[in-house]
């Protein structure tokens, strides 16, 4: 294993700061991709229209647990090259560069693009020695993921 990642999310406090008024949050975060598929799935999944409070929850908890996957997924990064300065500065990561991506099973994977991928690979060699594990759940009023960053199978 080359770098461990964990981050906890608490919904409603994550609803407030996406809600607060001229906030566009979401856009500088979720790819397009991930931006349909939290909206698609909150409508699903609360049986409410856009702009209700029970789908603003709901995209709320979708999103929620996206991104902090994408939080222990720079967690999982920074841990594998401790003692090293880090490849990006904190407040140059782009969000979207780190997609959370779902197989037909609802499994989620990381797709990583632009400057994160070229650092990674800088950091890690090419993409075909190395890969990352992720795991999203919810429970209540939190959502958590956790990424592992390891070696390819030989």
């Amino acid at each position: 294993m080359r770098g461990l990642g964990v981050d906890l999310v608490s919904l409603p406090e994550f609803a407030a700061q996406v809600r607060e008024p001229g906030s566009a949050f979401l856009d500088g975060v979720l790819t397009p991709r991930e931006a349909r598929r939290v909206r698609a799935r909150a409508a699903a999944t609360s049986g409410a229209q856009p702009g209700s409070a029970r789908y603003d929850e709901a995209v709320a908890r979708h999103a929620g647990g996206l991104w902090a996957a994408k939080e222990a997924f720079v967690k999982a990064w920074s841990c594998a090259l401790f003692g090293t300065p880090p490849r990006i500065g904190a407040d140059d990561v782009d969000w979207r560069e780190i997609e959370v991506i779902h197989d037909e099973w609802n499994r989620p994977a990381l797709a990583l693009h632009g400057q994160v991928a070229a650092a990674c690979e800088e950091s890690f060699g090419v993409p075909s020695s190395w890969s990352v594990l992720v795991s999203i759940s919810h429970d209540g009023t939190y959502a958590i993921a956790q990424v592992a960053i390891v070696d390819a199978p030989a």
